[in-house]
């Protein structure tokens, strides 16, 4: 099976950071650099993990959340959401299957990939 990973971040250190990190594991990865561009990208994609930033400008991460749940196609992806604080809003995160803090460590990212896939 063909994997692919979505990342959504507004910060481009961030996203490469993370492609850094996956590039290794051989999955497909397409990046989005805004929710906007991330819920264009969902229309046409279904990727096998979404990681994701809560706290973006315009489009958040909540609002790619709620795209996700209405989406009955996108149901088996495994979604990390990545924020800042650390009293995320439960509710709207009921979505995502784990939940990291940042600062990020590129190990924390390896084994959550190695989850998702180990999955499908």
């Amino acid at each position: 099976m063909d994997h692919l990973a979505l990342i959504v971040d507004d910060d481009p250190h961030t996203l490469m950071l993370w492609n850094a990190v996956l590039k290794p594991s051989g999955i497909r990865i397409i990046q989005a650099g805004d929710g906007a561009e991330a819920l264009a990208l969902l229309e046409r994609e279904t990727p096998t993990v979404l990681l994701l930033d809560i706290l973006m400008p315009y489009v958040s991460g909540k609002d790619v959340l709620d795209f996700v749940a209405q989406t009955p196609r996108l149901n088996d992806m495994y979604v990390v959401v990545i924020s800042a604080h650390r009293q995320a809003d439960t509710d709207q995160l009921s979505r995502a299957n784990a939940v990291l803090l940042k600062p990020i460590r590129p190990v924390e990212i390896r084994d959550l990939l190695q989850q998702a896939l180990s999955l499908k």
